[in-house]
């Protein structure tokens, strides 16, 4: 193991094997948080529709029916 770590560690500058590597996952990382965050912001809008939908329709019921027991 010794013999290959002067391959991986030898200074080529900044992006050596590890700094690439470590650079990948921090990518794939904030990937899957943004991909995450989008997500949870379409269910959360798409819920907030629904439930102002349900919440208009009950109130017509509401309505409706109270209008209809006035008579």
């Amino acid at each position: 193991m010794a013999r290959n770590v002067s391959r991986f560690t030898r200074h080529q500058g900044f992006l050596t094997l590890w700094a690439l590597l470590f650079l990948t996952s921090v990518s794939l990382l904030l990937t899957l948080i943004l991909v995450g965050q989008a997500g949870q912001r379409a269910t959360t809008t798409a819920l907030t529709r629904d439930y102002r939908a349900t919440t208009q329709q009950i109130k017509s019921e509401i309505r409706t029916r109270h209008n209809w027991s006035s008579r």
